[in-house]
């Protein structure tokens, strides 16, 4: 290869220089071709072939001879010719050469023709492309498969490099329009959202990360809670080079943290409630085979069955066990009866065994029917130890008063019936010596009246007078007797035929008074009374009004009967003075009169009749007046249907 000095030169040279002759084989090579092929002394001189070498495209398919660049210069048009050629070395693996080669006309030293082949390695960074190529894939398959989005920004470009497939899963949207532009990002955040996430990544702390939770809203109408984060990605020098950041679906999360939250609230009330229930709150579970066992308690009961909660769920204690053995069959019973029709189970039982002593308790629960046949109970057990003993003492209290009430009213009758007896006897006695001085008087009148003066004959009248108003008065106090006496038989009652009876009683007194007496009767109106009690107390009302309107010009009286709410209401209304409703109550009583006996005789007694008469047939009398006007007295008593006859 010429002298020293361009020996020298060629062997200071970074890129491998190798000579071929005509023949292809290899004449020199240089210190750079010599260390990437792994060259001897030895193999100089030697054929390629005969080195074997494996050559192969830059695609790693083999490379026919006459397609190499060392083939094509021998052979070609003295143009150089390069390419990229893979050599498989005996002692330094496969290189990857940018392989350039001219021919020559002669290699000096007599050797003639043959070629000059020029090459740089990059071996090292094919090897360092191929490892970049298989991280970006490794990356991209991550990216693929996250659940996550992941993406990459240039926030000087303000250009979206990378985004997984997340995004249009999570979003619903397509990816494209990011990566034109950027600001579409917010598109799917929901409006409230928006400035916040804007501003997030300008309030990063210090290292450069920030983190945010927001609302994004699908095209189908779905909103997604989204966790936001963003990092810077630095340069070899420190400096920021790109954005990145992951961004993950929180939906069930959130959900899971509001449902979280409604039950730690609703575990709050419930304890609110357990411990202000009144009893204990239980669950008590029956397996098909009968047996039974609580499954919940709250810590109350232990002041009921005398064993603490943690011990009867924990142990499976039985409640049937701790029932006074006279009432377990009937507990049990009413256990399998709500059971089978699923109804509340309400039961009433002694408890023996306790600190304090038996103890009297109430159920309420609901059964539920479990999948296995088991039958769970949900509900309460109150103490009504206290109730019990107190309602006892009311049974005792209630049977001593009914025996007083007994003996007080068997005394209260003995002496009703004492006083009726009196009151008839006095009334009927009355009568014999009323009896002579009326007959007396009448003969001393009508014998020796020429014989007395005037004086005389004024006292005879006064003494007639006072025996006529004596024997009204005893008859009155007969019929008020008779009235206490009698027990009326009650029954359907037609107010019409009464209403009609009365007024044909009275049709003497009302003809001779020049009386304008008027009726209105509601048709086929049945009350529930006593027929002779009404005609009494309506006849008496009757000959009240005429009483009362004696005197009065165009004398006026109306009687009559109508429904009113389920009720019957009579009444016999005047056009007569009428009376102050101060005094309304004394109206009814017996011998009270509002008027003086001159101006309307009378005995006292009539009212009361009517009074006692309607109260024994269960209903009411009031009056209704005004002093001048006249007065309306009423009459109420059930209003029945009338029976089918």
């Amino acid at each position: 290869m010429g002298s020293d000095i361009n020996r020298r030169i060629a062997d200071s040279m970074e890129s491998g220089l190798v000579w071929f002759d005509a023949e292809l084989r290899i004449v020199d090579a240089n210190r750079a071709a010599r260390d990437v092929l792994g060259l001897g002394h030895g193999e100089l001189s030697a054929r390629v072939d005969d080195l074997g070498w494996e050559q192969f495209d830059e695609d790693e398919a083999p490379i026919p001879v006459e397609k190499r660049p060392l083939w094509r210069a021998l052979h070609g048009n003295g143009e150089p010719t390069a390419g990229i050629v893979v050599v498989q070395t005996p002692r330094h693996g496969r290189r990857w050469l940018r392989v350039r080669a001219v021919a020559v006309d002669s290699l000096g030293g007599g050797l003639g023709r043959g070629a000059v082949v020029s090459f740089t390695d990059f071996t090292h960074e094919r090897q360092a492309s191929l490892a970049a190529q298989q991280s970006e894939q490794l990356f991209r398959m991550f990216g693929d498969h996250s659940l996550d989005l992941i993406w990459i920004v240039d926030p000087r470009a303000q250009k979206l490099l990378y985004m997984n497939s997340a995004y249009e899963r999570i979003w619903g949207r397509p990816a494209a329009p990011l990566y034109q532009d950027l600001s579409h990002w917010l598109d799917g955040v929901d409006p409230a959202d928006r400035q916040r996430v804007a501003e997030a990544a300008q309030h990063a702390n210090a290292a450069g990360l920030y983190e945010v939770e927001y609302r994004v809203n699908r095209p189908d109408g779905r909103l997604v809670w989204i966790r936001g984060r963003g990092f810077p990605l630095f340069d070899a020098n420190g400096r920021m080079r790109y954005m990145a950041g992951f961004a993950e679906d929180i939906t069930l999360a959130r959900t899971n943290e509001a449902l979280e939250r409604a039950h730690r609230l609703a575990q709050e009330r419930l304890e609110r409630i357990v411990a202000t229930a009144p009893g204990a709150v239980h669950s008590y579970r029956q397996r098909p085979d009968g047996h039974g066992a609580f499954t919940f308690a709250s810590p109350v009961i232990q002041e009921l069955l005398g064993v603490d909660a943690a011990t009867l769920v924990d142990r499976g204690i039985d409640l049937l066990d701790l029932v006074h053995p006279d009432e377990r069959a009937a507990v049990a019973e009413s256990l399998r009866e709500s059971a089978e029709l699923g109804s509340p189970w309400l039961a009433t039982f002694r408890v023996p065994h306790t600190s304090a002593g038996e103890r009297c308790l109430e159920a309420h629960s609901m059964p539920v029917r479990e999948g296995d046949g088991s039958v769970v109970w949900h509900g309460f057990l109150i103490d009504i130890t206290e109730r019990r003993r107190a309602e006892q003492e009311i049974r005792s209290l209630n049977i001593e008063l009914e025996h007083r009430v007994a003996d007080r009213t068997s005394e209260l009758e003995a002496k009703h019936r004492e006083m009726e007896s009196f009151t008839y006897s006095v009334s009927h006695d009355l009568k014999a010596p009323l009896r002579g001085i009326d007959g007396y008087s009448r003969l001393l009148e009508a014998d020796h009246a020429a014989k007395l003066d005037e004086e005389g004959r004024f006292f005879l009248a006064m003494i007639r007078k006072a025996t006529t108003h004596m024997g009204d008065l005893i008859d009155d106090l007969l019929a008020y007797s008779r009235i206490e006496r009698g027990r009326p038989k009650l029954g359907p009652v037609a107010a019409g035929p009464v209403v009609a009876a009365v007024m044909d009683g009275a049709a003497g007194d009302v003809a001779a008074g020049a009386i304008a007496l008027r009726s209105a009767v509601e048709p086929g109106l049945t009350v529930l009374g006593e027929r002779d009690g009404l005609v009494l107390a309506l006849r008496n009302l009757l000959d009240n009004a005429i009483k009362f309107t004696a005197g009065r010009p165009d004398r006026t009286i109306e009687i009559g009967v109508r429904r009113v709410q389920g009720q019957a209401l009579f009444w016999v209304r005047d056009n007569g003075p009428g009376f102050d409703m101060r005094y309304h109550d004394r109206v009814f009583e017996i011998f009270q009169r509002l008027h003086r006996a001159e101006e309307f005789p009378g005995t006292g007694v009539g009212l009361a009749i009517v009074r006692k008469a309607v109260e024994r047939m269960h209903g009411k009398v009031w009056a209704e007046s005004a002093k001048g006007d006249g007065a309306t007295f009423w009459i109420q008593l059930p209003a029945v249907e009338a029976p089918n006859l």
